[in-house]
């Protein structure tokens, strides 16, 4: 599925695509250790890379899953695919938050490597389910209401030059429109 996006990323003059470890889904699959599960990325991942390289096209991890989520888990796997002018990251501010990271270190630790940002914040009730939960769709409230720290993100990112493409995963048209007010106020 990996490669027909590229394809078709390829046939519209699409840049960017986005991909994810993807989370166990299975008892065999949560039995993992890290280094089986490292190999598993990789094997995913060889062709589509080059078939991404192939056509100029990044190809973007974003933290959604058990080694994605943290700077170190995306170190090695960052590190063990290689190719560092087409594999870069989609850092998704609520994912790497929630299954335990700190998206303000990916932003140091990674800097130029980070090519997309999906905006997320997420609420302190999340707390809970922090490296427990691995990524998920949308954030209930406006950036800048939650725990994640999206504020000081936003000036990292400024700081290092980031100058990519973002998403707004944010429900709700009231808290999309003071995300965006947000956004751009951070941002000056």
């Amino acid at each position: 599925q990996i490669i027909k996006a590229i394809k078709l990323a390829h046939f519209l003059g699409v840049r960017q695509v986005i991909t994810t470890e993807g989370d166990p889904k299975t008892d065999f699959g949560h039995r993992l250790t890290e280094d089986q599960r490292l190999f598993s990325i990789r094997e995913k991942l060889y062709e589509p890379i080059l078939w991404a390289e192939e056509f100029g096209i990044e190809l973007l991890l974003e933290p959604h899953g058990i080694l994605t989520d943290t700077v170190p888990g995306m170190s090695r796997i960052l590190d063990a695919l290689g190719h560092e002018k087409t594999v870069g990251i989609n850092l998704d501010t609520g994912n790497s938050w929630l299954g335990g990271g700190d998206p303000l270190q990916f932003v140091k630790q990674f800097q130029t490597r980070i090519k997309h940002v999906h905006w997320k914040d997420m609420p302190a009730e999340m707390a809970a389910q922090r490296g427990k939960m691995f990524g998920c769709g949308m954030g209930l409230i406006p950036l800048g209401d939650g725990v994640v720290g999206i504020e000081a993100i936003v000036k990292e990112l400024k700081k290092i030059g980031f100058d990519g493409p973002t998403t707004l995963e944010v429900a709700g048209e009231a808290a999309v429109k003071t995300s965006a007010e947000r956004l751009r106020q951070w941002s000056r």
